[in-house]
């Protein structure tokens, strides 16, 4: 015959009733709703990047000089070089290859992969507390690179302001500076790295604490799978013989009871 198996116990109270074995409660995730902004924070610092990133090689402003209504000269300006549209003379050409633009594509560069790092590093600590070293780390670069990306695009605007107002019409000539699509590309990054900033610094608040739970029932104690559960008997109850019947109101009995003495 086979051994009857061993039942895994469960703790009991002094009355006999069953209690369920509770597991010690194991080290809480922060809750999701306090690592939205943090994931938020990096999505929109990848998203300001390549708005960035994208803009300082597309025009981002323009040149065009008419003389009696027909165009000689024309070209846009990025954040890297300069193209023209109409082939410059010997001479502006001359001059052209001793001059260079504004490069503004090299700090907003910088500024951008500033945020790709801080998200980079955002999405691997997704999981972890907001006080942990990584997820301090992503939150310091997001707002570097996202204060750079806002400082640049805020100069840049100032530069391109200064250069709309050297537009001019004397009649026969006429000078035309204007914005290309590479300006409000960079703008629009400009305003998502501000969301980037908001959204770090929400992520600073720090995720609450859990409320602290006893792995067990107080007075208990946890039994291993497999150990035999320990009955113990109930404690007899001391034994109490049942009183004599009173006898009848006026009897013998009732007279010999009260003129006996009291111990």
């Amino acid at each position: 015959m086979n051994a009857p198996q061993q039942q895994p116990s469960h703790p009991t109270d002094p009355f006999g009733a069953r209690q369920p074995v509770q597991t010690p409660v194991a080290t809480q995730r922060p809750p999701s709703d306090a690592r939205l902004p943090r994931l938020f924070a990096a999505m929109m610092g990848v998203f300001a990047g390549l708005l960035v990133l994208i803009a300082t090689f597309l025009p981002q402003s323009t040149y065009e000089q008419l003389s009696d209504g027909k165009t000689v000269s024309k070209f846009a300006e990025t954040g890297w070089s300069r193209s023209f549209d109409i082939e410059p003379s010997t001479e502006e050409k001359d001059f052209y290859d001793k001059t260079h633009v504004a490069r503004y594509g090299i700090p907003l560069s910088a500024t951008a992969l500033t945020l790709f790092a801080g998200a980079a590093v955002g999405f691997a600590s997704y999981r972890r507390n907001s006080g942990s070293p990584a997820a301090t780390t992503a939150r310091t670069l997001l707002i570097a690179g996202g204060a750079g990306t806002a400082i640049g695009v805020w100069m840049f605007g100032m530069d391109i302001s200064a250069s709309l107002s050297f537009g001019q019409d004397t009649g026969r000539f006429v000078s035309r500076y204007g914005t290309g699509s590479g300006f409000w590309i960079l703008l629009a990054g400009g305003l998502v790295a501000l969301l980037t900033i908001g959204l770090a610094i929400v992520a600073n608040r720090r995720e609450p604490a859990p409320s602290p739970q006893a792995p067990y029932p107080v007075g208990h104690t946890p039994c291993a799978p497999g150990v035999p559960q320990q009955h113990y008997p109930a404690q007899p109850q001391a034994y109490e013989p049942p009183s004599p019947p009173t006898p009848p109101a006026g009897s013998a009995l009732q007279q010999q009871d009260i003129l006996r003495p009291f111990p």
